[in-house]
């Protein structure tokens, strides 16, 4: 028999004179309509009810648990259409659910007598604007509390029921779970059973991602003083010391390049924190989405990723949501034209509205292009933005560590740090775990423990370039080398182990000044040159070695000259690079400036002609130099840097 209240055979649901009458004999669609209306009861004072039984004018806004409850709010409450006006909403339509339409309905409504109910998970986006205006009450439907489910259990299942009934907001249950659990025939105690495992299938599905995940200390440092930061927030939030909204840090955008962690950080932080963790990409979301480009389903599928998370956070206490391909769903609007604005415009509405709506979940957003994300996103009180690069040699070492278990105990850390430095600065954390699998699959084949040489072979293989191009090579980058010392910078890096297109690379400590001058600008140009006039004066001749090098020193000296006014025009070029292929004074201009700076480098070169070899000797003999080895060589000759500062880059 239906759980329905107060139903008559004309669907009437807000016909009584007795809100608080037993319940009788029902006609009702099932366990789902029930428990729609139980719930809608339940947060409906007993004054707005009578209001509306009355017919009163009244406006009324309910906010869903989830878009899923819309559509059976919408079922039993269109029961009594005729005298009431009703607008349901879960931005599944782009064009339907938006806060411009429907407002003409709801002030003839309101003008004409009629009560207006307007339900929908996240009213202000998607109601419309003139009822939100207008709205007398606004109420919030709560997931069924164990007296509802008591009630529902009592007319939709056999048997008593248990003394002890779960609370529904603790379940963490969508609302299609829930139904789910009253199976036809089931007993009132299988039905409790039913509920209690589907609970707790979902919570161990949401922490089974942060189950194998490396610990806290091997994170970078920046990230683990993140970690840190939002434990602390959310220990005061737990304790009750302060409000959600007084955590200093709830929801970050990790931002870099692909493989150095930012996935890896949310199930880290989720195993610290001791929460579940909801992992989804946009690309999943918009898979599940169904329809292709049909921007309705994906705006439904991304509210649907956020519920979980709240659902799982009701259950915990707290969740991670781990959101990959940020960029997609919150792309730049600036950067669209008008065309790509009026397609994306409600998704990103709807995304940076969850971004503010989110207690309980800490939100970690990461792409690899952060540049490409809409700037509203990060505005203050939403995301977060932390930059994020390679680790370093000593957090990718921890990584490894815990990758490999107890291989590599007896290797001690300078070694592996020694090792780890031959990858180059640029390693990630990705990288490590392929190492870390080829070494050990390495082993297994040959049937023995891994080793440090198993590693060496991986992220370092033998060079098998002849001899003269290593040599070439060496001295290439020795005279990079020269050319930051004498500029007084520090060299973090020097090495020959080839990297795709690459013989070799050469890094310094610190960044390029954020307004260079154009001392700056030809103390650049002399370095990217140096490695071209190390050849020549150490071999003879140069190589075509020096492609990479030539394109940022022409490209740096027609961008100050035809966009930065630091040469004989103030005129700015938005693309400066493009104007040398048909402006021949620029050229000229350009050309003039790389052999002058050409001429200075090819100097330098043969005047500290000893510590370029020397140099190159180590990097022939060692392949990889540290800045201090590099330092070293420089002091062991008597040699001091000197000339004009500038900050890092890598040539």
């Amino acid at each position: 028999m239906s759980g329905l209240r107060n139903l008559r055979d004309d669907g009437d649901i807000f016909d009584s004179a007795d809100d608080d009458a037993d319940e009788s004999t029902n006609k009702s669609g099932g366990v789902a309509d029930a428990l729609a209306w139980e719930c809608l009861r339940a947060a409906l004072p007993s004054d707005l009810r009578r209001r509306i039984r009355r017919g009163d004018p009244v406006a009324v806004i309910v906010q869903a648990p989830g878009a899923e409850w819309c559509g059976p709010l919408a079922r039993v409450l269109r029961r009594d259409s005729a005298r009431i006006h009703f607008v349901s909403r879960d931005g599944s339509s782009r064009r339907e659910h938006d806060p411009a339409k429907g407002n003409d309905e709801v002030a003839l409504a309101l003008a004409g007598g009629r009560p207006v109910i307007g339900v929908s998970q996240d009213p202000q986006s998607f109601l419309p604007s003139a009822l939100l205006s207008a709205a007398d009450a606004r109420i919030s439907v709560a997931p069924p509390d164990a007296d509802i489910l008591r009630r529902l259990l009592r007319k939709h299942a056999r048997g008593k029921a248990p003394t002890e009934i779960p609370n529904g907001a603790e379940l963490a249950l969508t609302f299609a779970e829930t139904v789910g659990a009253f199976r036809a025939g089931a007993s009132a105690r299988d039905v409790v059973a039913n509920l209690l495992r589907a609970a707790e299938s979902k919570k161990a599905n949401a922490g089974a991602v942060a189950a194998d995940v490396p610990p806290l200390d091997c994170l970078p440092a920046d990230l683990r003083r993140l970690a840190q930061d939002i434990a602390s927030g959310v220990a005061d939030y737990r304790a009750g010391r302060i409000p959600w909204r007084e955590a200093p840090t709830t929801a970050v955008l990790l931002a870099g390049p692909p493989g150095a962690g930012k996935t890896t950080f949310a199930a880290v932080l989720a195993r610290a924190l001791g929460a579940p963790l909801v992992v989804d990409s946009c690309g999943k979301i918009f898979a599940r989405s169904g329809d292709a480009g049909h921007l309705g389903t994906i705006a439904r599928a991304v509210q649907d990723v956020f519920d979980a998370a709240r659902a799982a956070a009701v259950s915990s206490g707290l969740c991670i949501l781990s959101i990959d391909e940020f960029d997609a769903a919150c792309p730049d609007r600036a950067s669209m034209d008008r065309r790509g604005r009026d397609f994306w415009a409600p998704l990103v509405t709807l995304v940076l509205t969850l971004l503010e709506n989110h207690e309980g979940v800490i939100i970690v957003a990461a792409s690899n292009c952060g540049d490409a994300i809409d700037a509203a996103a990060t505005r203050p009180g939403r995301l977060r933005r932390v930059d994020v690069g390679p680790p370093g040699a000593e957090a990718l070492m921890r990584v490894l560590r815990w990758l490999l278990g107890g291989a590599l105990s007896t290797v001690a850390d300078t070694d592996l740090l020694a090792a780890l430095r031959l990858a180059g600065p640029a390693a990630t954390p990705a990288q490590a775990a392929d190492w870390a699998r080829d070494m050990l699959q390495a082993a297994r084949v040959a049937g023995r423990a891994p080793a440090l040489d198993d590693l060496l072979r991986i992220i370092a293989p033998p060079d098998e370039r002849i001899p003269a191009d290593r040599r070439v090579a060496a001295i290439h980058e020795a005279g990079h080398c020269v050319a930051y010392r004498v500029a007084g910078m520090q060299i973090a890096s020097a090495s020959i182990i080839p990297r795709g297109a690459s013989g070799g690379e050469t890094r310094a400590v610190g960044r390029r000044p954020e307004f260079p001058t154009r001392a700056d600008l030809d103390a650049g140009v002399m370095i990217l040159l140096a490695g071209r006039a190390a050849e020549e004066a150490i071999l003879g001749a140069a190589s075509t070695g020096a492609v990479a090098d030539l394109a940022m020193a022409t490209r740096a000296l027609a961008e100050g000259h035809a966009a930065h006014g630091l040469g004989a025009t103030l005129l700015h070029r938005s693309d400066a690079a493009a104007s040398l292929a048909y402006d021949r004074d620029l050229r000229d201009i350009v050309e003039a400036d790389l052999s002058r700076l050409y001429a200075r480098s090819l100097a330098l070169m043969r005047r500290r002609r000893a510590d370029v070899e020397r140099i190159a000797e180590a990097l022939l003999a060692r392949r990889f130099l540290t800045g201090e080895d590099v330092a070293a060589l420089v002091a062991a000759s008597g040699s001091r840097g000197r000339g004009p500062k500038t900050r890092g880059r890598e040539a």
